[in-house]
């Protein structure tokens, strides 16, 4: 299970570096436009089109990413003062309603994707851009979301039922204040403080 993770970790991290170059590429190409349209009024044409796409599918491609690093927002004001036992469940519900809205959204989404083949939709743009390209780049972000999600959900059950409840709440469970500390300081709020008065 622990290299199924870190398999899953990986593919994350290549899918948001890949997703941010995009959108760096993109934001580099409006720049270019930019200037083109003002100083020498011509068009390199297709910027609007292709950043839409970018951002749509570095989109979905880090939302797998943001879940296995807690960023996505969850409200903990009382999931901290509750007993270990449901702040388990309510992990486990968090992404059993995460996967209850991904999977018919990945199943709508490849209905598109697959509209988009058999009729070889084309955008009605001058590119012309085969629209299943990039609706086959988001739908595979989706995938890999929902895969992750899957992956996060059987392995905090599989800690829990080895009453692993800390490692369970690792994966599964939000970043406290001090984990936020911690992360940005790099300075651990449980070890104990060194040089300290005498």
């Amino acid at each position: 299970m622990d290299r199924l993770l870190q398999f899953t970790e990986r593919l994350n991290l290549v899918g948001v570096w890949v997703g941010g170059s995009l959108l760096f590429l993109t934001s580099a190409m409006i720049a270019i436009e930019v200037v083109l349209r003002k100083a020498f009024s011509i068009s390199m044409g297709g910027a609007d089109e292709l950043s839409s796409y970018v951002l749509a599918i570095s989109c979905s491609w880090a939302f797998g990413f943001a879940l296995m690093r807690k960023a996505h927002i969850r409200i903990d004001i009382l999931y901290t003062r509750l007993p270990s036992k449901f702040r388990a469940a309510l992990d486990i519900l968090s992404l059993l309603t995460f996967l209850a809205y991904l999977v018919p959204l990945v199943y709508f989404a490849f209905m598109v994707v697959q509209t988009s083949v058999i009729r070889e939709s084309t955008a009605n743009t001058p590119l012309q851009t085969p629209l299943w390209i990039p609706q086959g780049l988001w739908l595979a972000g989706l995938m890999v979301f929902l895969f992750t999600i899957v992956v996060l959900l059987v392995a905090t059950i599989s800690r829990l039922a080895k009453k692993d409840m800390t490692g369970a709440q690792q994966l599964s469970g939000p970043t406290t204040l001090e984990d936020g500390i911690e992360e940005e300081t790099g300075i651990s709020l449980t070890a104990p403080a060194v040089g300290g008065d005498q």
